[in-house]
């Protein structure tokens, strides 16, 4: 019998360096569900199922502190994810 190769899906995690955040509220506007704030006011991941890779992307792009870092998508039928994922790039380094 031929031996079965799964195929790993493998992602980096996106996270927000969370220290950084000036709570300018841009990432808020593209989605309150996903993007939350702590007692400081400083934004945090919420609840990544109320999102799509596109708004992760959307506000690592507004966000004036660059602590926002969307890592890989985790949804594989999202659209465009080419682009989105090159857009991502330079905020996962």
């Amino acid at each position: 019998a031929e031996p079965v190769v799964e195929e790993a899906l493998t992602f980096d995690d996106p996270w927000i360096d969370t220290p950084l955040c000036t709570s300018c509220n841009d990432c808020l506007k593209v989605n309150p569900k996903l993007f939350i704030y702590n007692e400081e006011k400083q934004a945090l991941l919420g609840d990544l199922a109320t999102a799509t890779f596109a708004q992760l992307v959307e506000a690592a792009e507004l966000c004036p502190s660059k602590c926002i870092h969307p890592g890989r998508p985790w949804n594989p039928d999202e659209p465009d994810l080419d682009a989105l994922i090159a857009r991502a790039e330079p905020f996962n380094s």
